[in-house]
């Protein structure tokens, strides 16, 4: 018979299970991050592994919203970190996933946002290096604190870039 003096304690779960790369973008930080400008947690899951591909471990994610685009009626995710931005689409009936844009904010050219309080969101257009000017509603229930993040990235990747 064995006690805890003479057992070893059980072994912990893994932290990498079969379906997560070593270097798998933490969904707990991508969840947190929904919350705050409101986004669906069951479309974050769904877009996850997306999303993971295209972000380093280490990259804090500064906003997480789902996006709109004029004339277009795909659901999009935008994830805004300091040197990624990501925006990954899903068609509404088949829900097929599908990357969209990623791009490093020091890239971009032309990177301008509208906060429309009122209207509960900020319209997002920049241009990509591909030459493709991007136009996006960024909805959000935090529309101060989304234009602080946009705002933070953005001015940093201005002076990274200079």
């Amino acid at each position: 018979m064995c006690d805890s003096a003479t057992c070893p304690l059980p072994a912990p779960p893994p932290l990498v299970t079969c379906d997560m790369e070593p270097h798998a973008f933490p969904q707990q930080r991508l969840l947190t991050a929904a919350t705050v400008t409101g986004a669906d947690a069951a479309t974050v899951a769904r877009m996850l592994p997306i999303l993971r591909s295209c972000v380093p471990f280490d990259d804090a994610p500064a906003l997480l919203a789902r996006v709109t685009r004029p004339g277009d009626r795909d659901t999009y995710l935008l994830l805004l970190t300091e040197h990624r931005l990501v925006v990954a689409a899903e068609t509404r009936i088949l829900r097929r996933q599908r990357l969209h844009l990623n791009a490093d904010p020091r890239h971009l050219v032309d990177v301008l946002w509208t906060p429309e309080p009122t209207l509960g969101g900020i319209a997002l257009s920049a241009t990509a290096v591909d030459g493709v000017r991007e136009h996006f509603w960024i909805r959000t229930t935090d529309v101060a604190a989304s234009a602080e993040a946009l705002a933070t990235v953005f001015r940093r990747a201005a002076l990274a870039a200079a």
